[in-house]
């Protein structure tokens, strides 16, 4: 009898992966469903696992705690803005891949582009979700440590490109400075959606209060703005 093809171990890895995949992505969604339909603050993580048909320690596989749940695509996102600086190509300064970058940068639910706010039922789910988060003081708290990590990682990028410590006082006023316009984008956007603003005027203000805060930096900073 002619033994069964063994399955090779790149294939056993890759199923694992997407299994491991798809559980994150079900505890994930559950989470952010209870939390927009009840409150932060008033879900509790068994509420979490009924819904997604896990454990309280699954959970915990996952994620380290109830912020990261509904923060879950924060290291993506602030991959994302400081890729922008460490990948920028030759002859692009700092202030002006960030002002790409956070012009047309993808909204705060996964995998939305600015044409989402155009769809009522889109703009609602975002409403609420910002929503969730403005009225939680211990979402607001983990957003400011994510600030402050953000603030870091551009430290270290932009030090890099001058040839520069990111412990450098330079260099950290320069990061300072960008990760706070990343915050003022963040506020002027949740202030647009909250106030129910139509979905090129959101867009508008967005792109206004972007290209403001950047070409300030730029000015503040003409030693370190570099191109790659």
């Amino acid at each position: 009898m002619t033994p069964p093809h063994p399955i090779s171990e790149p294939l056993v890895v890759g199923l694992r992966e997407r299994k491991k995949a798809q559980t994150r992505r079900a505890i994930s969604d559950a989470a952010t469903r209870l939390f927009m339909e009840n409150g932060f603050d008033e879900v509790t993580l068994a509420e979490v696992g009924e819904a997604a048909g896990v454990s309280i320690k699954t959970i915990f596989n996952y994620f380290g705690s109830k912020e990261e749940l509904f923060f879950d695509r924060e290291a993506e996102l602030r991959g994302a803005i400081v890729a922008a600086v460490s990948e920028r190509p030759p002859g692009r300064t700092i202030t002006d891949a960030l002002t790409a970058q956070l012009s047309e940068h993808r909204l705060p639910v996964a995998g939305d582009d600015w044409a989402a706010l155009r769809d009522p039922r889109r703009y609602g789910q975002f409403q609420r979700f910002l929503a969730t988060w403005q009225e939680s003081a211990a979402l607001r708290g983990r957003a400011m440590l994510g600030n402050e990590r953000l603030q870091d990682e551009l430290a270290a990028v932009v030090g890099a490109a001058a040839g520069l410590p990111g412990a450098d006082d330079r260099v950290r006023a320069m990061a300072a400075m960008l990760a706070a316009a990343v915050q003022l984008r963040h506020r002027t956007l949740a202030g647009a959606l909250l106030e129910g603003a139509p979905a090129a005027e959101v867009e508008a203000r967005v792109r206004a209060v972007v290209g403001e805060a950047l070409g300030r930096i730029a000015a503040a900073f003409p030693d370190l703005n570099t191109g790659a």
